[in-house]
């Protein structure tokens, strides 16, 4: 039987763990006071076999959430979820200010939501599927102002698994976030732990959420005649737990 200061002590666990999610949540409906739990505090202790024959308890994650990390970010996604379909007031402004300390990153970002005027114009939403990316990355293109990116939303592109996003850097050549993040052609003094941090308040509910396009940008006519520069990496990413889309652009040549 557990005690009363057992359940003190998984209440104390627990309610670390929601603050957590909680300021993960905020970043996006910043009016949100609380998270939503599908475990009770009494299932935050586990039992643990002590050789060579007792059985005690402690205080833990829950039996299923697999790790400290993801249940948080299955916290945040029910909650998310909840805040969008209660109409819940949304924001990014918490992304764009932590972007005013990284100057630096290679990558630019533009975050398309049904209630932007050219989205609901273009028809982006409702989500479905590869054509409301391509939708979604026109619209980006007008925001870029970029020419070179409005036409990678007529070529081809390639879904990919949602936990490549944020594969390490030099993987799949060029084409990658990270490296790309960290400017691999003129590189930044920002570490995997500052890619954390911003990927932590862009995406909040973390990789299961998401589903990812990368964009053909690898052909020569990309090249921007005034800058001489190209597009090397042209990402697109729908956010289910927010139902928003976020387009990630790298105009850097980005080699090894």
């Amino acid at each position: 039987m557990k005690s009363d200061l057992d359940l003190k002590y998984a209440a104390e666990f627990r309610d670390a763990i929601h603050a957590e999610a909680l300021a993960r949540v905020k970043a996006v409906y910043p009016y949100t006071y609380s998270v939503i739990d599908r475990y009770p505090v009494e299932a935050y202790f586990q039992q643990v076999w002590d050789y060579p024959g007792t059985w005690y308890t402690v205080v833990g994650i829950p039996e299923g959430a697999n790790s400290r990390a993801a249940l948080i970010e299955a916290i945040v996604r029910d909650t998310l979820v909840c805040c969008r379909e209660n109409g819940a007031e949304y924001s990014d402004v918490a992304f764009f200010e932590l972007l005013k300390d990284y100057p630096d990153i290679g990558c630019d970002y533009r975050i398309i939501t049904p209630a932007d005027l050219l989205a609901e114009e273009r028809r982006a939403f409702p989500y479905r599927g590869a054509p409301s990316h391509r939708l979604a990355l026109s619209c980006a293109a007008e925001l870029f102002c970029e020419d070179s990116l409005r036409e990678l939303s007529r070529a081809s592109c390639k879904k990919l698994k949602s936990k490549a996003l944020f594969a390490p850097a030099g993987s799949d050549e060029w084409q990658n976030y990270r490296s790309a993040f960290f400017r691999h052609s003129n590189k930044n003094a920002y570490t995997d732990s500052d890619f954390d941090r911003v990927n932590a308040v862009l995406f909040p509910g973390g990789a299961d959420a998401l589903e990812v396009y990368r964009w053909t940008a690898d052909r020569a006519e990309h090249f921007d005649s005034e800058s001489e520069r190209r597009i090397a990496l042209c990402l697109s990413i729908y956010d289910e737990s927010i139902d928003r889309f976020v387009v990630i652009i790298s105009s850097a040549l980005i080699t090894h």
